[in-house]
């Protein structure tokens, strides 16, 4: 019995379990990977399963930061990617070459972009990194995040795909379910 239905309270696995950080499949489904025929990926923060990850050396400047990374998932040829990560101290400089938008976790960094602004992440901060651009952490211990990584769209492929979806629109308008699937 949870401490939800004892008084009212979450206890700390409940929160833990609501935020990811505990397995949260039933006893029978307890298997890391995904069901067989599941058509969603799972994955969970696990620490423990991340793997090293060299910052490019070249980037580095200043400390001996290690960093760490785990991939949760992959869409579209890579179009698409979501990693778990996380970096011991050290100062560096990170080039994005996606869209990149994280979610601290753990840890803190302090973030200087190329305007001279300083972001101070801490656990539930989230920063959005647009492709193409550069940024200067410095992580005085330790951070771990969730980074939410998609190539860049051009605008012109926007501007096209809203035409398409208008024409679609006023083509089958009031023709309800006999417009064809999409």
């Amino acid at each position: 019995m949870s401490s939800t239905e004892n008084d009212g309270e979450l206890s700390q696995a409940d929160v833990k379990r609501l935020l990811g950080f505990e397995d949260t499949l039933l006893p029978e489904q307890t298997s890391a990977a995904a069901p067989v025929a599941g058509i969603f990926s799972l994955a969970h923060l696990d620490k423990s399963a991340l793997a090293p990850s060299p910052i490019d050396p070249s980037w580095i400047v200043e400390g001996n930061p290690e960093a760490r990374c785990r991939n949760l998932s992959r869409i579209a040829d890579d179009w698409t990617v979501v990693d778990h990560w996380s970096c011991t101290a050290g100062k560096f400089r990170w080039h994005y070459g996606f869209d990149e938008t994280i979610l601290i976790l753990e840890g803190e960094a302090r973030i200087t972009d190329d305007n001279g602004t300083l972001y101070h992440a801490t656990p539930g901060t989230t920063l959005f990194f647009p492709n193409g651009s550069a940024a200067n952490w410095h992580v005085p211990v330790y951070v771990r995040k969730v980074a939410f990584n998609q190539r860049h769209v051009p605008s012109v492929f926007h501007k096209a795909l809203r035409a398409v979806s208008k024409l679609y629109r006023m083509a089958f308008r009031g023709l309800g379910a006999s417009a064809p699937a999409r």
